[in-house]
């Protein structure tokens, strides 16, 4: 594709690839130069010449570059829009449906694409469980991906025959300026609590991130909002569409839920408001699931689904890959795995399987994630040793911590609690955990879900996720339904 096409100038140059990596960098490549948190792409674009970029795309003018240079002021949506082109602007033929929050992401995103699907509007997902569509798949090693590989992504689906995408936007990528040029149908807001203050430092930099997507949304599209959030003001204030707010506490949202009944796999409760009023039943757990089932109910209906038909979709859901995933090998006792890997996610699930139990004890195997928020693990800690019977505190990815000295801060505001201990070794923790259970107990093993790789001194190391570890354990032990 000629450069003209892809970016207003006045160059004639042939391009058939763009990045902001110098060493994806080779003939007919236009070399984007963004400015991250930690690395200026501008020093890499010599680099990038070298291996044959044709052209740079740069906020300021890059001596030494023999090549054609294109000064603009926010290369990051220069960089979104001109993917969009080159693969052929997949943006024009999907309808976007982005999803951010600190907790619910992964799960409303994964309830919009089942019930998409299940009402045969093919669908594509973009998020923790990997991008994936019927009849496409591809690698994603982010919740949200790089550019280069989310406009690959949404080509692929486009290739595919989809017509939606149900998308988790990460924090980190709307934060910096990675999502510019990405345009939304849909936008939902799930929550807002402690977390990633190791890159925002504060929360109102952590929700003003999160809030650009509501930006990003379409004047013809549609903001969901949770409005029992203490932040939601800002999401609403930030919204360049129509604002729908939902909520269970506050009973002046637009959409509200009444008439809770919250059992094991058996949930149900009325929706009110702007919608009418509907019953709504599935088989899903928790009380944070109403919130989720409401937001997305609240966004297909946007795009013109009856709400008596997504009541009967939700009816057919199935609980989302590693959220409250239940072991059952026949022992006398509950294995649970699930993805919790925040202070309040954990909080959520903890009460809530602690409702559930009816004498026996309460076990969790929780991680702390190195290179992070430091509240973040002493959070977690302070919240297990008060709520559960006993703790297994372990690691969830050291990254480039000490796994020794993860696990010692995650205790250092504790001094007083004893029932936990402390086992560096994720596998030895859950096997740990899992013995040590009697009839009637409950072990949660939170953290990494369906991960299949430890992250260790920056490097991805495979083991086996926590529901197969789970499961070789209770297999070892005899149990083998």
């Amino acid at each position: 594709m000629n450069l003209r096409d892809l970016i207003p100038c006045e160059f004639d140059t042939e391009i058939d690839n763009i990045t902001d990596d110098s060493r994806q960098a080779r003939e007919k490549t236009l070399f984007v130069c963004i400015k991250g948190l930690t690395v200026d792409g501008h020093k890499y674009a010599a680099k990038a010449v070298e291996k044959g970029a044709a052209a740079i795309v740069c906020e300021h003018t890059v001596e030494g570059v023999d090549v054609p240079q294109i000064v603009v002021d926010c290369p990051d949506r220069v960089f979104n829009e001109a993917l969009n082109k080159l693969y052929g602007e997949p943006l024009s033929k999907l309808k976007m449906i982005g999803v951010t929050g600190t907790d619910g992401k992964t799960t409303t995103a994964d309830i919009m694409y089942q019930i998409l699907n299940g009402l045969s509007h093919k669908t594509g997902y973009i998020g923790t469980n990997g991008i994936l569509s019927d009849g496409y798949e591809q690698d994603n090693e982010y919740t949200t991906p790089l550019p280069v590989d989310l406009f690959k992504a949404l080509d692929g689906f486009s290739s595919v025959g989809c017509e939606y995408v149900s998308m988790e936007a990460s924090g980190e990528r709307l934060g910096t300026d990675k999502m510019k040029g990405v345009s939304f149908d849909a936008s939902i807001f799930t929550n807002l609590t402690r977390d990633a203050l190791d890159i925002f430092k504060t929360m109102d930099n952590y929700c003003a991130a999160k809030a650009r997507l509501m930006a990003y949304t379409k004047s013809s599209g549609i903001c969901v909002i949770n409005k029992d959030d203490k932040y939601a003001q800002a999401f609403i204030d930030a919204a360049a569409a129509p604002v729908v707010t939902y909520g269970i506490k506050d009973t002046t949202a637009d959409v509200y839920a009444t008439d809770i009944v919250v059992k094991y796999r058996d949930l149900s409760f009325v929706m009110n408001g702007k919608l009418g009023r509907h019953e709504i039943k599935c088989n899903l757990s928790g009380i944070f699931n109403v919130y989720n089932l409401m937001a997305v109910i609240v966004a297909l209906n946007h795009f013109g689904f009856s709400v008596e038909t997504l009541v009967e979709a939700v009816a057919k859901l199935k609980p989302v890959e590693a959220r409250q995933m239940v072991i059952d090998c026949g022992q006398p006792f509950r294995v649970i795995v699930d993805y919790a890997h925040t202070a309040n996610a954990v909080k959520n699930l903890m009460d809530y399987i602690k409702s559930t139990l009816t004498d026996g004890y309460l076990r969790v195997v929780v991680g702390a994630g190195g290179s992070r928020d430091l509240h973040r693990r002493t959070d977690m800690a302070e919240y297990c040793t008060s709520t559960a019977d006993y703790n297994y505190f372990t690691i969830e990815d050291a990254r480039f911590e000490d796994p020794q000295m993860l696990v010692d801060t995650m205790v250092s505001t504790v001094p007083e609690a004893t029932n936990y201990e402390l086992i560096v070794d994720r596998d030895e923790a859950i096997t740990k955990a899992i013995h040590d259970c009697k009839p009637g107990d409950a072990v949660l093993i939170l953290g990494k879900g369906a991960e299949a790789y430890m992250m260790t001194n920056g490097v991805q190391v495979p083991r086996l996720n926590d529901i197969d570890r789970a499961t070789l354990v209770l297999r070892e032990m005899g149990y083998d339904k």
